[in-house]
């Protein structure tokens, strides 16, 4: 695989042997490269411009500036980069404040080498990869926040791409279900977002969960 098709992933972990061990997962890929990694949130802007990765792998707990605030600053850039938020516990109240800041996935740090493999490609291809358990066990423990639009703003067809979605089916998964075209996959999904108040798919799929949509 020529470097024109390689995704490009930033590291940003405060521990030396996490980027290490993260450059070696990716190591082990034809088209995936690391083109580099950094100990500190306050470290990610400058690392974005100088790299232009098209994934960063961002560590929520560091020790000048978390996770959180360096994907909330990633946001106001042009053309951000997608942020695969990584955390040591499976169930994070800052995973919930960082999809809703703008995460696009996240994934637990004990999780396989070939787990991180699909979610960089997943994201990179702008799908998100999770698991509906993951979904069910962060509204489990985020029972105060509610969404703020209801689904009943979505038409039929709506509810059907988001509940097929929520399951975290990519997006040619949803047109072979469904029996449409990606392109109109990608349209609806872009409503459901526009309605729902979120960012991305995630977001979209938390909310469907909450209003029992999703069971």
């Amino acid at each position: 695989m020529g470097s024109e098709a390689q995704i490009s992933v930033l590291v940003v972990d405060d521990d030396a042997f996490v980027r290490r061990g993260m450059t070696d997962i990716f190591a082990a890929t034809t088209d995936i490269v690391v083109v580099g990694s950094r100990s500190d949130g306050d470290e990610v802007p400058a690392a974005v411009e100088a790299t232009r990765p098209h994934v960063v792998l961002m560590d929520l707990m560091m020790g000048r500036v978390g996770g959180l605030d360096a994907t909330r600053t990633l946001m106001t850039m042009p053309d951000p980069p997608k942020v695969v938020a990584m955390t040591a516990m499976d169930v994070d109240d800052l995973v919930v404040e960082a999809v809703k800041a703008g995460a696009h996935s996240f994934l637990s740090k004990s999780e396989p080498p070939e787990t991180y493999h699909q979610s960089v490609r997943a994201v990179a291809a702008g799908n998100t990869l999770f698991s509906e358990d993951s979904l069910r066990r962060i509204v489990r423990h985020s029972p105060s926040q509610r969404p703020t639009v209801a689904l009943d703003s979505l038409t039929d067809r709506e509810r059907e791409v988001l509940a097929v979605m929520a399951s975290g089916a990519t997006n040619a998964d949803i047109a072979r279900r469904l029996f449409m075209s990606e392109t109109t996959v990608k349209s609806h999904l872009a409503s459901v977002n526009h309605k729902l108040r979120v960012s991305n798919r995630v977001g979209a799929a938390l909310t469907a969960f909450r209003c029992g949509l999703v069971e």
